[in-house]
């Protein structure tokens, strides 16, 4: 065993908290051949490898597949396998948190880590990018692509050089570059200014010679400070105006870079999700040969709409990957069954396309509350569907990193599961319950009071999966302590309504002395894990919206105990809020569980 791989190993027993000591028993061979092999037998262990990342995954394999006598030889159905972490929607994760996801997803057999950065990193001649947002320095992000490498993984940029850039235009410094919303203002120097900083910044920090550029989701391009200057301009010319000039810099810089596609389908088609688009040679030869179109889909369970965009990026360029989603931008739980049942189809259709980048998004839309880790059950489900067998064990592996069983994993998905149907569906009402005002309620929502029933299950079981010693057990007390407040909050407007309109005064009694002050105190604990989750794992910048949102959630439930206390001593005749309110009683298959995710939805039907 070379030093570099003692280097390895001795970070996963650091690190990872790995008792390694039967490895002694296991003969490594360092190879010329790419990938890796497997031998093993009653009697012994041999792995051959070519380089860190293989020994890795052949080792991950090992040591969580029980069975003997087999002879595993290296099949990647895709030549790049990635994880890419949103580290710039408010939860930043520290760098340790990073270095402990490289070694993780070694072990699982994956080969990089995208890191969707936005305006999350230090910036030379930039000094506002990224101000009081957490920003990596470049220290920082040295270190990090310093450990990957000597553990042959490969760190990716992922940066906005046209859209979701809405935080750098707080400062009035990039005032005169806004084109409208979050988009940049094509055409202006300062533009192409700002986006060689970046560039220039990101090849000082990382050795990878590919850069994903985004170009994503500019939905109003051109409909802003550009078409006061310019007048009206066919928007796909405006595309490809920016594209070339950003290419150019990435050739600059020698990059190969990488952009999202969804702008193309949805200048020509009218929306991304056009499964019948058709492009023009006019389009496709303006599409330069060396960027990479990475078609994103998080959503789709039929395979036949995998089929049909993979056809139709057929027209525009033959240089395209995949991006799946490991969901976990809902609020404070992933849905690890979306994951599975989105991506199963997904790399079903890649193999049949032979994508050779296949990448897995984890977003953090709207707060990037759920733990980094949450994901785990998805990305090991993932990788066995890549490999198409059983080599890795991912019951045995996930009881060897956290001493919690795969199916406790799953129990991450509970507190969004509000529903008897089989098939799971992207709904996120743990977020949602917990912040509907009582007296206001949420637009176009319906209730169901079965939620209770649920939520005093999930209890049950997020509490005993506590009661299992480990690194990770913190993050089923967040969720535990979660489904605690929601057993009563979940349902509070349903049955404050009930009691207000049939001037139930001891049910309105109960609610305002004894259960509002009780939700008040499980959010208070529900708070203090999840302080401790963020911090454990994520910078402190971010977290300020947390005490806001749930410090203010606490206030307004005092002010509505107050209310009620005012009416049920005839200080008041009645409540507004109440006397309009309407309880809408779902009667779906999903008990009227939705996908509700943006804060700014949940406190006022009016706009701020």
């Amino acid at each position: 065993m070379n030093n570099a791989l003692k280097q390895a190993i001795h970070q996963l027993e650091m690190v990872l908290n790995l008792d390694l000591k039967s490895i002694q028993h296991v003969n490594f061979i360092e190879r010329n051949a790419p990938g890796y092999e497997i031998h093993k037998t009653d009697e012994k262990v041999k792995i051959e490898y070519n380089n860190i990342n293989d020994a890795l995954t052949a080792l991950g394999i090992w040591l969580s597949n029980p069975k003997t006598n087999y002879i595993y030889i290296e099949k990647r159905a895709f030549k790049r396998v990635g994880l890419m972490l949103d580290v710039a929607r408010m939860a930043v994760p520290k760098i340790e948190t990073l270095e402990k996801y490289i070694l993780i997803l070694s072990l699982l057999g994956y080969n990089y880590l995208g890191l969707y950065l936005e305006d999350v990193f230090e910036v030379d001649n930039e000094p506002q990018f990224g101000y009081m947002r957490g920003r990596y320095t470049q220290a920082e992000l040295k270190r990090l692509d310093d450990y990957a490498a000597k553990l042959d993984f490969e760190i990716v940029p992922y940066i906005q050089t046209l859209a979701h850039l809405s935080s750098i235009f707080k400062h009035h410094t990039y005032g005169p570059i806004k084109d409208i919303d979050d988009i940049l203002l094509v055409g202006e120097p300062r533009t192409y200014e700002l986006i060689e900083n970046m560039l220039k910044t990101t090849k000082k920090v990382f050795r990878s010679q590919e850069i994903n550029i985004g170009m994503d989701e500019a939905w109003m391009l051109g409909l802003g400070k550009y078409l006061q200057k310019y007048g009206y301009q066919d928007r796909l010319k405006i595309m490809f105006e920016h594209l070339e000039k950003v290419n150019a810099l990435c050739v600059k810089y020698g990059y190969r870079p990488a952009m999202w596609a969804d702008m193309f389908f949805h200048l020509v088609g009218g929306h991304y999700f056009n499964d019948q688009v058709e492009f023009s040679e006019d389009i496709t030869s303006k599409i330069p040969k060396n960027i990479k179109l990475i078609y994103w889909d998080y959503y789709q369970t039929d395979i036949q709409r995998y089929h049909a965009k993979f056809k139709s990026l057929n027209q525009l360029t033959d240089n395209y990957g995949y991006a799946g989603g490991a969901w976990k931008w809902i609020g404070f739980a992933p849905n690890n069954d979306v994951t599975m049942r989105t991506m199963r189809l997904a790399i079903e259709a890649a193999k049949q396309y032979q994508i050779e980048d296949f990448i897995v998004t984890s977003w953090g839309d709207n707060g990037g509350e759920a733990s980094q880790f949450s994901i785990l059950p998805g990305l090991c489900y993932i990788i066995e569907q890549i490999n198409g067998d059983d080599r890795l064990n991912k019951d045995n592996l996930l009881s060897l990193i956290s001493n919690l069983t795969y199916q406790n994993w799953l129990d991450l998905d509970l507190p969004n599961k509000l529903y008897s149907n089989p098939l799971a569906i992207p709904v996120n009402p743990s977020k949602y319950l917990l912040y509907e005002d009582p007296f206001l309620g949420l637009y176009n929502q319906k209730l169901h009071p079965c939620y209770a029933a649920y939520y005093q299950r999930y209890k049950k079981i997020l509490k005993t999966d506590t009661k299992v010693a480990g690194p990770y057990t913190y993050l089923f007390d967040t969720l535990y302590k979660l489904t605690d407040v929601l057993t009563l909050k979940s349902t509070l407007s349903i049955r404050l309504k009930k009691a207000y309109d049939d001037k139930d005064m001891p049910a309105l009694h109960d609610i305002t002395y004894h259960e509002i002050p009780t939700i008040i105190r499980k959010i208070e604990l529900f708070y203090q894990a999840f302080y401790t989750q963020w911090h454990l794992e994520n910078k402190p910048f971010g977290f300020e919206h947390h005490s806001h949102r749930l410090g203010g959630l606490k206030q307004r439930l005092t002010d509505i105990a107050n209310t009620l206390h005012d009416f049920i001593n005839a200080t008041i005749s009645h409540i507004p809020e109440l006397d309009e309110r309407i309880i809408d009683i779902a009667n779906d298959d999903y008990n009227g569980c939705r996908y509700l995710n943006y804060y700014g939805d949940y406190t006022s039907f009016g706009k701020m």
